[in-house]
């Protein structure tokens, strides 16, 4: 094996450096010689074959029939070969005429071949066909450039073998999940946007609620502080009522003692009154029996003659005095009998009037107590009245702080809105490749 080495490393030993990468060069790359002015001395079959010429076609022609007509008059083609002739290189990716009039992208160095004395002899171009690689990137920059327009419909299609189809691939791949986010953010942008405005309509809506019930509130407010004034006046006034009816009472009272008075007075007029008949009568019986004794001693004395007729005149006065007394007692007893039936009369209505005091007293009593009980009622709707106030002034402030927080609200879910519009709009220049109706499915889903 060792001397088999050591035959092969001897062999590769007397190869020239040079020869190899010629070789090589010639073998795998497009080749053509020029003079300086530009004259095609040779070029060898991969460069033929690229351009669809033959060496015959080429030898001795210039190198202005390889560049577009347009390119070949003006100062920069000659300023290229200027560059070659003085000795400089150009490296670059240059479009080629073929034969049959069609562009190829070459990427190609040129490289000035210099003698010993340092002058230019010749020039020499080593290329490589970039056509389809040129083609590749032209599509995947037409596609990008089309990305950057919001069309995410863009493909790459680039056959197997391209060296560019995994740049393509990985356009492709990125485009297709940027469609999906665009049109996750479009379907979510709608709902925003629909959400956002029906919550801005309803926030809006209780916004004006809360807003009129914040006034009904102020308006309750002051209707029930004025109602508990008017029912602490009321109260006040039902209290100086029972006062009254209190002082009323009192005074009943008194009334109802003071005609007890009167009857128990008018009761003893009436027995003095039966005291005084009484004893009219005694006297009554006193004149008959004074009457009667001067009938008998006028009668004795008539008797008695000349001798009792000074005794006759005497017992004649006393029987008169006797018949005006019993007369005068007559009429002492009728007008007695009159006053107590007067007292009589009077005890009675003095009764009637006690009874009817007494329902009175009892009525004002009930009254009384009646009004006391208002009062109490009337104060204790007062205190009722006032908490209800209280608490409806602290709902009417919370009213107040929800409808601040609801215009809050509402000014933020208009933003949400506007927001939403925008991102709409900023989403709205994609273009990808849904339908209205695969993306109103894609909504509901």
């Amino acid at each position: 094996m060792w001397p088999r080495r050591q035959t092969t490393s001897k062999a590769a030993a007397n190869i020239d450096p040079a020869e190899a990468i010629v070789q090589i060069v010639e073998r795998t790359q497009a080749v053509i010689h020029f003079l300086p002015d530009g004259t095609i001395i040779s070029a060898n079959d991969i460069f033929l074959k690229t351009l669809g010429y033959t060496a015959e076609e080429v030898a001795g022609q210039n190198h202005r029939i390889f560049v577009q007509r347009t390119f070949r008059e003006t100062q920069a083609y000659q300023d290229f070969w200027e560059k070659l002739r003085s000795g400089e290189f150009v490296t670059d990716e240059f479009p080629r005429v073929t034969k049959d009039d069609r562009i190829v992208w070459i990427a190609a160095t040129y490289a000035p071949v210099f003698d010993k004395d340092g002058k230019v002899l010749q020039v020499t171009k080593i290329a490589n066909d970039v056509t389809n690689q040129r083609k590749a990137v032209n599509a995947i920059s037409n596609a990008l450039a089309a990305l950057s327009d919001g069309d995410l419909k863009q493909r790459v299609d680039l056959p197997p073998q391209d060296r560019m189809r995994e740049v393509a691939d990985s356009f492709n791949t990125a485009t297709e999940k940027f469609s999906d986010l665009i049109v996750r953010v479009q379907q979510v942008a709608n709902v925003i946007d629909g959400m956002a405005q029906e919550i801005s309509s309803n926030a809006q809506d209780l916004s004006h609620r809360t807003e009129a019930q914040a006034a009904t509130l102020e308006q309750t407010a002051a209707a029930i502080e004025e109602l508990s004034l008017s029912s602490n006046s009321a109260a006040s006034y039902a209290e100086q009522v029972g006062e009254e009816a209190q002082s009323t009472r009192a005074s009943a009272s008194q009334s109802s003692k003071v005609v007890n008075d009167v009857t128990d007075a008018m009761k003893r007029i009436e027995t003095s009154s039966r005291s005084i008949s009484e004893i009219i009568s005694v006297i009554d019986d006193i004149a008959f029996q004074t009457n009667l004794l001067a009938l008998n001693a006028g009668v004795e004395a008539a008797r008695a003659g000349d001798a009792g007729r000074g005794f006759a005149v005497v017992a004649s006065e006393v029987r008169q005095l006797a018949q005006r007394s019993a007369e005068s007692a007559r009429q002492i007893k009728s007008l007695i009998g009159q006053s107590s039936e007067h007292v009589k009369d009077g005890a009675e209505l003095v009764n009637r009037a006690n009874h009817d005091l007494d329902r009175s007293f009892s009525g004002i009593e009930a009254i009384s107590e009646r009004i006391e009980t208002v009062v109490s009622g009337l104060k204790t709707q007062a205190g009722t009245l006032k908490e209800i106030n209280t608490a409806v002034t602290q709902l009417d402030l919370v009213t107040q702080q929800n409808a601040a927080m609801v215009n809050s609200t509402a000014e933020i879910t208009t933003a949400l809105s506007q927001n939403s519009l925008s991102l709409s709009d900023a989403v709205s220049i994609f273009d990808v490749r849904v339908t209205e109706a695969e993306l109103k499915r894609a909504a509901v889903a």
